[in-house]
């Protein structure tokens, strides 16, 4: 039995991440602020709220039977866009929930993770869900939260993959960059007028010309990568996108 931890089940990519990943060796441990149709162990979370988000994460953890596993997983894909405009027109609250929902919960996700498998001797890894914002070449006008952060979760990745080269127990740290997918985020980006977002034709072109992947396409590739944890790469950013 295999244990695999999704954040953010409830829509988009970590539905179709659950759906592709539950069989009758997987315990699956979801957390959300609503659980949708997900089937496995359920946590209600709000990743806006840091501070609750940690004790919800340490107090899950802890309650899982993951010494019974043969390998975990930690997939950190629950994530927002936030509100799409040029920085001067963020207020405060805006940029708080969304480096918060963003960064701030993937810190949160990974700290428990390793407190809790540290000293287990068997395949560990933590995916985080990234995207080609965040990277250098790739900044988004209006886009300044969400690129921020994405480049932030990469680094943050990176740098505890690198602490990992020198555990008793290592766990496997790596991105894993999706592409853009036909989601919830991606109708917001295509309704932003081209003021606020100068490239947001590029993005209804791909939708005009089927070119955007569905959730469960991507989901499907993931659910390679993960027949094998100890196949990962530690520190790699695993690039999905077409």
């Amino acid at each position: 039995m295999r244990t695999i931890i999704i954040t953010g089940v409830s829509k988009g990519l970590g539905q179709a991440l659950s759906k592709a990943l539950a069989d009758e060796r997987t315990n699956l441990i979801g957390f959300g602020r609503t659980q949708g149709d997900f089937t496995g162990a359920f946590h209600s979370c709000d990743f806006t709220k840091p501070q609750l988000a940690a004790s919800i994460f340490e107090q899950a953890l802890a309650q899982a039977p993951l010494e019974e596993s043969e390998s975990v997983v930690f997939i950190a894909n629950a994530g927002r866009l936030g509100l799409l405009q040029p920085a001067q027109n963020l207020d405060p609250f805006e940029i708080e929930e969304t480096i918060a929902a963003n960064l701030t919960q993937s810190a949160l996700a990974a700290s428990a993770f390793l407190k809790r498998v540290q000293p287990l001797p068997i395949p560990k890894a933590f995916l985080q869900i990234t995207s080609g914002a965040a990277l250098p070449e790739r900044p988004k006008a209006s886009w300044s939260l969400y690129c921020a952060t994405k480049a932030g979760q990469e680094q943050l990745v990176r740098t505890i993959a690198k602490e990992q080269e020198t555990a008793l127990h290592p766990t496997r740290f790596v991105n894993i960059n999706p592409g853009v997918m036909e989601t919830a985020m991606q109708e917001q980006i295509r309704q932003t007028s081209p003021e606020t977002f100068p490239d947001v034709e590029r993005f209804i072109k791909l939708k005009e010309e089927g070119r955007i992947p569905t959730p469960d396409t991507i989901a499907a590739e993931i659910a390679k990568l993960l027949e094998d944890p100890s196949a990962l790469e530690n520190g790699k950013t695993y690039d999905l996108s077409q």
